[in-house]
């Protein structure tokens, strides 16, 4: 028996890819939105890394344009890091020891994290999350992923969770050797992204799902944004998004560059301008 439209369960889901991602997926969905796309029938918010930033806007009600026009000026409290070649070569042998099971490898790249914990200064980062952060209460509807450093397993959180929303965001983009490994709950927590860079797959049960994934490849043995589509697509509608070879472009080589805001929320816009039509379907 068909669905009614009202009675259908939406999910929007934004995958990590540092600060270009952030500005990226605004710029898509702002354009998107324009063209009158209504985010706020999103049963489900799931943000990882940059998308739980984005997603805190959206399952608020923030304005998109206000927020889109926030990426196109410098922001003062934004710092340029990068990954190391040390630390993308940490990467690599944690995936290659945790193979096809994402726990083994959490665990892994926990203990990157915890070897180099505070690779900026902590007060460094919490200016940073506090920055791009446009709310600190929790929107009914958002979820926050976040790997805890010592057993490896994927923890969703949520406004029932008892954890302040600032304390997940940041944990949800704690890359080891990047950014600052997180403390609560008795726990060491990293970057929810560093096993999925969407976790899409949480977004089961609901019968429309788009998914933005500005990082869309898998790691090593963990399956990419495309194999967690086609997983989604035996029970729901699924609509992926990825950087275009504009948006490629803009992002640049390197995520965590502040320089690259500006850039790649404009190619976002265009982006998502242009699939307002495939979108609109599904939604």
């Amino acid at each position: 028996m068909a669905h009614s439209t009202q009675s259908l369960s939406r999910a929007l889901v934004l995958g990590g890819g540092g600060v270009t991602g952030i500005a990226w997926e605004v710029g898509v969905l702002a354009g998107l939105s324009s063209r009158g796309i209504d985010w706020s029938k999103a049963a489900s918010v799931i943000g990882t890394s940059a998308g739980s930033f984005v997603g805190t806007a959206v399952a608020s009600g923030y304005d998109l344009e206000r927020l889109f026009a926030a990426q196109l000026v410098p922001d003062e409290n934004e710092v340029a890091v990068t990954a190391s070649e040390s630390t993308m070569a940490a990467w690599w042998e944690a995936l290659a020891e945790g193979g096809d099971d994402p726990r083994k490898v959490g665990v892994a790249m926990g203990r990157i994290a915890k070897a180099n914990p505070e690779p900026v200064p902590a007060a460094t980062r919490r200016r940073v999350v506090a920055s791009r952060l446009v709310t600190t209460d929790w929107p009914a509807g958002l979820k926050v992923t976040a790997i805890d450093a010592d057993t490896g397993k994927l923890h969703v959180f949520d406004q029932h969770s008892g954890v302040p929303l600032i304390h997940a965001v940041s944990a949800s983009g704690a890359v080891p050797g990047v950014w600052p490994i997180e403390h609560f709950l008795g726990c060491s927590w990293v970057d929810g992204g560093m096993v999925s860079t969407t976790n899409a797959r949480q977004a089961v049960g609901h019968d429309r799902i788009v998914i933005l994934a500005p990082m869309p490849d898998g790691y090593g043995q963990i399956p990419g944004a495309a194999e967690d589509a086609r997983t989604l697509s035996e029970q729901a509608e699924v609509c992926l998004i990825a950087p275009d070879e504009q948006s490629i472009e803009a992002i640049g080589p390197n995520p965590y560059d502040p320089q690259r805001r500006e850039a790649a929320a404009q190619a976002g816009r265009a982006q998502g301008e242009a699939l307002a039509g495939e979108v609109s379907t599904l939604w």
